[in-house]
């Protein structure tokens, strides 16, 4: 093969849409895609497919290694598959771990967004009165193409404002299934962002236009574009954005209460969190992340830089311990754990009894508005949505919550310090570090790598090799 990326694009969607069961395909080349999508009815089946194949993505490498990289986890010294990302040593060869997986794997759900967007629309001529769920599905398409692309900008080149005009490497943009001579390279991170602002609107449009909608918690709408546009803005430092569309986020999305916060991750199979804007369906699936934090042979667990930040009554903490077959002859207690990823409603059948990580909440978009109002000056607005978070954690009003700050920067610290509390084991750790230019500082940690100074070319992962070598106009990684 002359390309591996573009022979896995090629690919992809013939692969990911045999390996669904509901689809019932066994062998499928592109006679058969084009076949497949002449229908209608093969529409809604096709994001159920690249849903399943983004929760895979997020549950076995993307959410563990943004924390792994950061500062808010250390693991278990017997945790080889994940030491290597912690020591900051992973190279071009290592294909097993993140540095390959998310690569192949986020092309590989770009392409089946690809597919989406090119045959979807092709059935509304024959099927005018589809047309709501033919926008639907195409505006799934892409979301799910402008995250990807997000996604893969954040591991693999450097933050947006890394260079003032965005103009350093980024990734490829994939639009389209390539042909054979097609010539695949890296764009600048400014035409990423610019095409994943492009998709974003594209579908919130296409969202907004359509009547037909699956369940909300679980697949993207209108709603979803906005909060991932919210997300982007602050990292590009874009704070007017950043606070335009936080905001009716949060007026809608009430957040959690305090006596329903543990239950909005331990109950997911049941609780239909206020706060929710997207999470992923775990029904039936791997659980690779909950694996990773089981309170029973611990691979992942909070750092101690992360629980010193906790004070004493904040209801977070809950999700910091457990305690099995509480009240028996045989109950036992487990300390400093992670349960985000954990259900328990035990008596439910295995594959009921499942995980559903958020993508975003709207305990973020309070965080995203608080830090954006900072950074504009408006400490008033940014105190008030911090208090609001502290004051959920603590169970009061947000009238009874007293901060002490004298600047804007100091405000600021305050405000990064409960985005650590709220969003930790989320997956957003390493790239919150980055985004804001700072170092590395992991305190007491059983890591060999204790700081690491801002910029530096660890903070990103290689270009894997296979990819390299198969393709002279990949280029790597500086450092690397």
């Amino acid at each position: 093969m002359k390309n591996i990326l573009r022979n896995i694009i090629i690919a992809a969607t013939a692969m990911s849409l045999a390996a669904c069961d509901f689809l019932n395909v066994e062998k499928i080349g592109k006679s058969d895609i084009d076949t497949y999508f002449s229908d209608v009815n093969s529409l809604v089946p096709a994001v159920y497919g690249t849903y399943s194949l983004t929760y895979s993505f997020y549950d076995r490498f993307f959410l563990i290694y943004g924390d792994v990289a950061g500062d808010l986890v250390n693991i278990n010294g017997t945790s080889a598959s994940w030491s290597r990302n912690f020591n900051f040593e992973t190279t071009a060869e290592d294909e097993a771990t993140p540095v390959g997986y998310i690569w192949k794997q986020a092309f590989n759900i770009i392409a089946n967004a690809n597919q989406i967007i090119y045959h979807a629309p092709l059935l509304k001529e024959p099927n005018p009165s589809s047309t709501p769920i033919i926008d639907y599905v195409t505006a799934q398409g892409y979301f799910i193409r402008a995250l990807m692309h997000f996604n893969l900008c954040l591991t693999y080149a450097q933050t947006y404002t890394y260079t003032a005009d965005a103009s350093h490497i980024g990734v490829p943009l994939i639009l389209r299934i390539p042909s054979m001579s097609d010539e695949i390279k890296r764009v600048s991170v400014k035409e990423v962002y610019d095409q994943v602002i492009s998709d974003l609107e594209t579908a919130k449009s296409l969202f907004n236009g359509s009547s037909y909608s699956l369940d909300k918690s679980y697949f993207a709408g209108a709603d979803a574009c906005d909060a991932l546009l919210a997300r982007i803005y602050l990292y590009m430092h874009d704070y007017d954005k950043a606070v335009e569309y936080s905001a009716p986020l949060i007026a809608k999305y009430p957040l959690t209460a305090n006596a329903d916060y543990v239950k909005m991750f331990e109950g997911s199979t049941s609780f239909p969190s206020p706060e929710c804007i997207l999470r992923l369906n775990g029904y039936d699936s791997g659980a690779i992340i909950g694996s990773f934090y089981n309170y029973e042979n611990v691979s992942g667990f909070p750092s101690k830089k992360l629980t010193n930040l906790f004070e004493e009554g904040d209801v977070r903490t809950a999700l910091h311990s457990y305690i099995w077959n509480e009240g028996t002859a045989d109950e036992r207690r487990y300390t400093n754990v992670n349960m985000k990823y954990f259900c328990n409603e035990l008596n439910l059948a295995a594959k009921d009894r499942h995980y559903d990580p958020f993508l975003f909440r709207s305990s973020e978009m309070v965080l995203i508005h608080a830090e954006a109002s900072c950074a504009n000056g408006d400490l008033n607005t940014a105190a008030g949505d911090v208090k609001k978070i502290i004051a959920r954690a603590k169970g009061v009003d947000a009238s009874q919550v007293s901060l002490t700050y004298s600047s804007a920067a100091e405000l600021d610290r305050i405000i990064s310090e409960e985005r650590m509390k709220e969003l930790c084991f989320e997956g957003h750790r390493l790239f919150d570090i980055t985004r804001r230019h700072e170092n590395l500082s992991r305190g007491e940690t059983n890591s060999t790598v204790k700081e690491m100074n801002y910029p530096d070319y660890r903070f990103i992962l290689a270009i894997p090799r296979v990819e390299r070598d198969a393709n002279s106009s990949m280029v790597q990684n500086e450092g690397y």
